[in-house]
């Protein structure tokens, strides 16, 4: 996969490993090793990874401006909301809460269907008005959240992606203004996170604690349980993970 490496250093700290389900997610399925048990369907081949290891992220796909920026405050959002349902401090999902979740669950999805291939930079077609910035300037306004044009008329595809991105998120959380969110509880086995839910509205916060939409609040068993982890894994295009997928009926 290739992608526009920062300066040696990276002295603007620029976001390289960029998530496509929220690292902060992921912690809540490691187990004792600080690992995730990974399903790698290309391999077939099952193994242990911690959260910022690559086989999670695109490497430097969208601009700053999505990753810090609006990307980050659906993400804060929805990890405020998921710590109060863990606390039970929140036991129902409110109207006022309903967005977080689909903002989120959109959010994750869009993420992966970016996964493959990378945005190409697109030529402006304009006359060249525009200073030649150095990597170090065109760096800094990255990390400030501005776009800049290149000494060849382009546009960074990462910056045209995030935009595309955010357009994508504004149509599907429109589409999906009907969610009705529930919290459902395992009360014997623990689910599984695929690299995108896109064939069930469902999403995954612990191991025995996931959204559903739509749904009222439940405890389910083992059953139910392996019904969504069924769906997950037919979603799953690269691989799937629990915190043991030993302990995940299917």
């Amino acid at each position: 996969m290739t992608y526009e490496k920062p300066q040696k250093g990276n002295p603007h700290r620029l976001t390289v490993k960029q998530h496509v389900f929220p690292a902060g997610s992921i912690s809540r399925f490691v187990g004792d090793d600080r690992c995730v048990s990974v399903y790698i369907i290309k391999k077939q081949e099952e193994k242990h990874f911690k959260r910022d290891d690559e086989v999670f992220c695109r490497l430097r796909a969208w601009d700053q401006l999505a990753e810090s920026g609006w990307m980050k405050q659906i993400e804060d959002k929805y990890q405020i909301l998921a710590d109060a349902v863990l606390a039970g401090s929140i036991h129902t999902i409110t109207e006022k809460e309903e967005p977080i979740i689909t903002n989120m669950y959109a959010l994750w999805n869009i993420r992966a269907d970016e996964r493959e291939d990378p945005f190409d930079d697109q030529k402006t077609g304009a006359p060249d008005v525009s200073r030649h910035l150095t990597k170090d300037e065109e760096e800094y306004l990255e990390r400030n959240h501005i776009t800049f044009v290149r000494p060849d008329l382009s546009i960074p595809g990462r910056h045209l992606l995030g935009i595309q991105m955010r357009l994508n998120l504004f149509k599907v959380a429109k589409q999906m203004n009907d969610a009705l969110w529930g919290i459902l509880r395992a009360s014997d086995g623990e689910f599984i996170v695929p690299d995108n839910f896109s064939n069930a509205r469902i999403l995954p916060l612990s191991p025995t604690i996931c959204f559903s939409s739509p749904s009222s609040d439940a405890v389910i068993g083992a059953r139910e349980v392996a019904e969504i982890n069924s769906l997950a894994v037919t979603s799953s295009k690269w691989y799937y993970f629990a915190r043991e997928l030993s302990k995940c009926p299917r």
